[in-house]
């Protein structure tokens, strides 16, 4: 009983320092993605910069003033949304951390040609549709007297609504509040799978906003247009390191072949520059952010340690608990 109660108190003491290292983990992720968002916006600029003014700069040129303005502004916006999502990152419940399914770059690039086709013939139907589902219904005309007399229950049911849609609101702050979120971590089985989930959706925020750079150049019309926007969803999907562009960070060069209309025997290959932002290029080029990797490389390290730690105690209570019990129900013939 002794060994038990040491135990017990060896694994109290592992438990108050993983309580500890929760806290360290949450407010270490806070300044690491507030350095990200601020290294990714630059990188972004950056490489959007190159394509429009070394990739591109004929196409660019051909834009007018307000065009460029235009442009530049939509790119500001995304980045505020993509700054915005890595900062929400923590507001996420730990107890409902979930796993992704991914499709490989492979797969998408193998299929996607084909269901842009498949999508514009389903596009022409969804418009079909809609043409009969606002099709004039002369029934309405003669509803007027019949929605006045329900006016008053329907401004008292938006009322309620509204009512509960603040609660609601209010309450998930209090959910999301960084005190409750923390208190949540000081469980090693809650702490793992957050700061996994983390990691996971960083790179997945980051292809995102590479996609939705690459649509608006090429809505500019810097990119080729006759890209579907498909593939180029599959190519920030790639990982490899040697489809960088002449060294610059988060540039991709992609060859698209595609069959000539008018021979069937040629094929002509178009080749793009296209944004991919990558984050291991994200943090080796900016330092502040590198600085905030590395201590979460070392609470990593800590973490792992107390987990060895943990579950050694926890198998060695067992076994003289299990001990314990044996002796306790056995007895000679």
């Amino acid at each position: 009983m002794g060994e038990i109660r040491k135990i017990g108190q060896d694994l109290q003491r592992i438990e108050e320092a993983i309580a500890d290292i929760a806290k360290e983990f949450y407010s270490t992720y806070q300044g690491y993605l507030k350095a990200l968002g601020q290294g990714m916006r630059q990188q972004l600029i950056f490489a959007s910069y190159h394509i429009c003014t070394q990739a591109y700069s004929e196409t660019f040129l051909k834009l007018s003033f307000s065009q460029r303005q235009k442009m530049q502004e939509e790119l500001r916006e995304i980045v505020k949304i993509g700054v915005q999502e890595l900062q929400e990152l923590l507001e996420q419940n730990p107890e409902s951390c979930q796993k992704s399914d991914q499709t490989s770059a492979s797969e998408l690039i193998m299929t996607l040609l084909s269901e842009e086709e498949e999508g514009e013939q389903e596009a022409v139907t969804q418009l079909k549709d809609k043409k009969k589902d606002i099709e004039f219904d002369s029934s309405v005309l003669f509803s007027t007297q019949t929605s006045s007399q329900t006016t008053d229950d329907g401004q008292q049911e938006v009322i309620d609504k509204t009512e509960d849609t603040r609660d609601k609101t209010e309450a998930e702050k209090v959910l999301n509040s960084p005190e409750n979120i923390i208190d949540k971590l000081d469980n090693i089985d809650i702490l793992i799978p957050w700061q996994e989930n983390i990691e996971k959706q960083i790179p997945e925020i980051l292809k995102k906003l590479s996609h939705q750079t690459n649509c608006i150049l090429q809505k500019a019309e810097i990119l080729p247009k006759k890209i579907p926007q498909k593939v180029l969803e599959a190519a920030t999907k790639m990982e490899s390191g040697d489809t960088s562009v002449g060294g610059r960070p988060n540039l991709l060069n992609l060859l698209i072949e595609a069959e000539d209309l008018d021979d069937d025997d040629d094929a002509k290959v178009t080749r793009i520059t296209a944004i991919n932002l990558r984050l291991s290029e994200i943090e080796f080029t900016d330092i502040n952010t590198m600085s905030w990797r590395n201590k979460i490389r070392n609470l990593l390290g800590k973490l792992s340690q107390l987990q060895r730690e943990y579950g050694k105690k926890k198998r060695e209570k067992s076994i003289i608990e299990a001990e314990l019990a044996w002796r306790s129900s056995w007895y000679e013939d």
